[in-house]
């Protein structure tokens, strides 16, 4: 069921990496194994998955060190990788730098070094902060990260890869925790779930009840660095169960929900992720008048065939963004008012007559329009 692929050797003893590709897969895909790259070696592998028109990089890396002291990464730091190929970059670094580790881990003196290869190659760290991929039975050995997963700028504009999750169940009883992501192709990118939002949408108006839930939370003492690290996991704790309480979850709007959204409007994005070249673009400029074209019909029912709620919501909107409060509107005394009573009967007057709701148009010397 699965596919090996290994680096050039003449010791079988040396080599540290293999990559494993189920077989439908390698069937799919045209797998190249960069053997003469300058960065491949016995301890790393470059792969290119190519699919019609389209590639992924994915770079395999086992970083053996023999001492604190010196490292074995000069045929990754000698070598650039194309920023115009999508590249995923995963293995185990054996490295402690201040970007990615516990305070107590002792910091690798090639950690700036291997950052700034990062940093030159455009590489971007997809690890959580604070999630331990390697951690032993034995209790005077604390936990560590120790394996890492980065994209490029190519592979992150592309919307294809999936966040990270760190599993050491996933392991098969290994010490080290099992790195995953999806990579969505094209064609399928409009069925890929949207990336979970971390954090909550503060609300002003709540801040008040927050601070009664958060308030009466004790932190514990502080005497030392362990329980530094347990205060400040408490603290973090405190924060996220008193948001959770009070605020709702930050999400990203779907355009799928909004009521001028049709299977017209899903076939043609679909479309318009499948294609390439000029028919991209054309596809693209059909799905962005199809939306102003909808649009405009659902504002122009949503007035015809309004209804007194409605209308309250409709003289709520100001220059395309709601506003809770409604403006002062001129009544038929010739004044403004912001009465309830008094705007009801202007709006009546001018809103409705025997013929229907309509909208009345406005006169060249209206002093007030009012703007709907």
């Amino acid at each position: 069921m699965w596919e090996c692929y290994l680096p050039v050797f003449t010791d079988p003893d040396l080599v540290r990496v293999a990559v494993f590709v189920r077989y439908d897969l390698a069937c799919t895909f045209a797998i190249t194994n960069l053997i003469s790259h300058l960065a491949a070696s016995v301890e790393s592998m470059i792969l290119d998955f190519a699919f019609e028109e389209k590639t992924l990089r994915i770079v395999n890396v086992y970083h053996h060190t023999h001492n604190d002291s010196h490292h074995n990464l000069l045929h990754l730091f000698a070598s650039q990788f194309d920023p115009l190929i999508p590249t995923i970059l995963m293995g185990d670094f054996n490295t402690h730098s201040h970007i990615w580790s516990f305070p107590y881990s002792t910091i690798s003196l090639w950690a700036m070094e291997l950052v700034d290869w990062f940093d030159d190659q455009g590489l971007k760290l997809l690890n959580p902060p604070c999630i331990a991929t390697w951690s032993s039975s034995r209790e005077d050995w604390r936990p560590s990260v120790l394996d890492l997963a980065l994209i490029n700028k190519a592979a992150a504009i592309s919307g294809q890869i999936s966040p990270l999750t760190i599993s050491q169940h996933d392991s098969v009883s290994s010490d080290h925790a099992a790195l995953s992501l999806f990579w969505y192709p094209m064609e399928s990118i409009a069925m890929a779930p949207p990336p979970e939002l971390l954090g909550y949408a503060v609300d002003d108006l709540l801040i008040k009840s927050w601070t009664k839930v958060f308030g009466p939370l004790n932190p514990p003492p502080i005497s030392d660095i362990p329980s530094l690290i347990v205060a400040a996991a408490s603290l973090y704790h405190d924060i996220d169960q008193a948001s959770a309480s009070v605020f709702h979850k930050q999400k990203f709007p779907d355009p799928r929900s909004v009521q001028w959204w049709n299977q017209d409007c899903a076939i043609t994005l679909t479309l318009v992720y499948s294609c390439e070249g000029q028919p991209k673009k054309e596809a693209i400029c059909h799905l962005r008048k199809m939306i102003a074209s909808l649009k405009c019909q659902w504002a122009h029912d949503f007035l015809h065939h309004t209804t007194s709620d409605n209308l309250w919501e409709a003289t709520a909107w100001h220059k395309g963004q709601s506003i809770k409060q409604i403006p002062p509107i001129l009544t038929l005394a010739g004044s403004t008012s912001h009465i309830p009573h008094n705007m009801s009967e202007a709006l009546s007057q001018r809103f409705f007559t025997t013929e229907g709701p309509r909208v009345s148009p406005v006169q060249p010397d209206d002093p007030t329009p009012l703007t709907v």
